[in-house]
């Protein structure tokens, strides 16, 4: 009984002290559902990089960026979530150049905070302009997309939100240094190199 008494008391130590974490973990897992809320509000609508093809007329930059539209459109998929957004690209002055489709589904990690996985269509015709037919995606299945490798971390810095890899899973660079993949501040969301920027209306 004397030998079994102290592991007791260890066992009883080792649940205090989770009680003790869990509230904080609890905490902050509703500051990331927040967070997540306030990014799903203003990501939805329809953006277009045009200024950004003007200022490289002017500059008559040596590589300037094609002029792409980008139309994000919340959908119900449950079979990937909650909360599921449909991506498509385009040619600014042509809507039938589909240029690229993706899914997108965020979700709240307690640790990592807000994950977005992109997913690739298997059949992207069977998916294209599913903006305008979002009851389309209710059918959707697992075997129709393929999750991209690298998973996006969101964070939200003052009034702006910015998406980087996970550098444990998908370092950008060696050394593991965290590269900024996506930013939304102002209106603009900012792809790479491509700043688009929400169309009026929208």
């Amino acid at each position: 009984m004397a030998e079994i008494a102290p592991r007791i008391a260890g066992g009883a130590g080792a649940v205090a002290l989770a009680m003790l974490l869990l509230p904080g973990c609890t905490d902050q897992t509703k500051v990331h559902e927040t967070e997540l809320s306030e990014l799903l509000v203003v990501l939805p609508g329809r953006y277009d990089n045009t200024a950004q093809v003007e200022a490289d007329t002017r500059n008559r930059a040596n590589a300037p960026h094609d002029a792409v539209a980008l139309t994000i459109t919340h959908v119900f998929t449950p079979r990937l979530g909650h909360h599921v957004y449909y991506a498509q690209e385009t040619a600014a002055d042509d809507p039938r150049r589909v240029f690229s489709q993706k899914m997108y589904s965020f979700t709240v990690d307690e640790k990592r905070g807000i994950v977005e996985t992109l997913y690739e269509f298997t059949e992207p015709l069977r998916w294209r302009d599913g903006q305008q037919n979002k009851d389309l995606f209710t059918s959707l299945v697992t075997d129709d997309v393929q999750p991209e490798a690298c998973q996006l971390l969101w964070k939200k810095k003052g009034e702006d939100f910015v998406a980087t890899h996970d550098p444990k899973a998908c370092p950008d660079a060696a050394g593991g240094n965290v590269v900024t993949q996506a930013e939304f501040s102002g209106g603009v969301l900012t792809v790479g190199e491509y700043k688009f920027r929400r169309s009026r209306g929208h």
